[in-house]
């Protein structure tokens, strides 16, 4: 039976179209993907993305856990967040993840749901004088996407939050009414957070992260889960003005395609490495972690890589199809595709071997008995 969040009652008032995902049944869509997706591009939407796995690494070794990762955080200050790979020995993609960085011996971890119990296990049998928490079900994550997002935090939130930097956090007061929430004795021991959750006076404690998975200016905020209710409820009334819609994980995957931002369990699946994904900007060659070797022998290989191509005609790519070369040779498969709401044409991503991964490269995809035109792009498809 899949898992529910904190808002899940919600969804269901609101019409949602809900599916599982991940482990979780999670809202699809509540008025139609294009609205969300088009309303995110325009306006704002809030996505409940609290599926999330949610993990607090806390102890005077902090700062090892990135030899875990593909990224340096001891270089960076409190505050500072990093995108980073965690890989096995061959160089494989376990996970992608997104660190916070509270103090040198704290961190916050989110890592994909599907994922979160492999990665858990990774940690644990690799840890160093640190302690592990799953906050996944104490945590809930709201995302404020789109153009608008800064103006609703504004209303919000403290008037630091407004001020982060991209992959920045901080903590933050909530000024909704409704809390629920007391502070949890169970994180005393990681004094950072647990200053940040619980009962504040004046509102909501909450952590808040500005990095975002759609391409648009966007918000996360991590709050007790028991007060998620009056977190959406809040966003929602103050947002009215200013277009604020939910939004569901169908709009939220056309929107992250657009920009060729990775799905997990999709663009990578345990086979790939950094490389092969095409995202050696999360690799810092200067740290030492697990699975380096692998890639450095690599980088001198040739090798298949993901590559975005868009329809010629008038097809729409679906994650499976084959892809082809012009001659109908097998090249490989796509990993993710849709129809993009803002170019009004197919788009798709999929792993081509280096003779035919070049831009400009004519390719086919097979939709039943029908190939279909499409050439491969410079990534991302909607420059921001």
């Amino acid at each position: 039976m899949a898992d529910h969040t904190a808002l899940y009652d919600r969804h269901l008032v609101a019409g949602a179209k809900m599916t599982e995902f991940g482990g979780w049944e999670m809202p699809l869509w509540y008025t139609s993907i294009i609205r969300e997706h088009l309303a995110v591009r325009s306006s704002v939407g809030l996505f409940d993305v609290s599926h999330m796995g949610k993990i607090l690494i806390a102890g005077v070794g902090a700062n090892g856990f990135e030899s875990l990762i593909t990224r340096s955080i001891s270089k960076h200050q409190p505050g500072k967040c990093v995108y980073a790979f965690l890989l096995d020995d061959l160089g494989k993609i376990i996970d992608d993840v997104i660190l916070l960085k509270v103090t040198d011996a704290c961190l916050f971890v989110v890592c994909n749901a599907s994922t979160r119990s492999k990665v858990l296990s990774w940690i644990a049998e690799r840890r160093a004088g640190y302690k592990i928490q799953d906050l996944t079900g104490e945590i809930c994550c709201i995302a404020v996407q789109g153009p608008q997002s800064a103006e609703l935090m504004r209303r919000i939130a403290d008037p630091a939050v407004v001020s982060l930097g991209r992959y920045h956090g901080a903590f933050t007061t909530l000024r909704i009414e409704g809390r629920k929430s007391q502070i949890d004795a169970g994180l005393e021991w990681a004094a950072p957070i647990a200053g940040a959750f619980g009962y504040a006076k004046d509102g909501i404690r909450s952590i808040v992260t500005r990095t975002g998975y759609t391409g648009e200016d966007g918000f996360e905020i991590f709050a007790p889960a028991e007060d998620a209710g009056a977190v959406w409820d809040g966003l929602l009334k103050v947002g009215a003005g200013l277009g604020a819609v939910p939004a569901g994980l169908g709009a939220r995957d056309t929107l992250r395609l657009e920009m060729c931002y990775l799905l997990s369990g999709h663009d990578f699946n345990g086979s790939q490495t950094p490389l092969e994904a095409d995202s050696e900007f999360a690799v810092d060659w200067n740290n030492e972690f697990i699975g380096k070797p692998s890639l450095e022998a690599q980088r001198g290989q040739r090798f298949s890589r993901l590559v975005a191509f868009e329809s010629v005609d008038r097809g729409i790519p679906r994650e499976g199809y084959a892809l082809e070369s012009e001659q109908g040779e097998h090249l490989g498969a796509v990993t993710s595709g849709t129809l993009s709401p803002s170019l009004k044409k197919g788009i798709g991503m999929g792993y081509l071997p280096p003779d035919s991964a070049s831009v400009g490269t004519k390719i086919t995809y097979k939709v039943g008995t029908r190939s279909a035109e499409a050439r491969v792009v410079r990534k991302p498809f909607l420059k921001k």
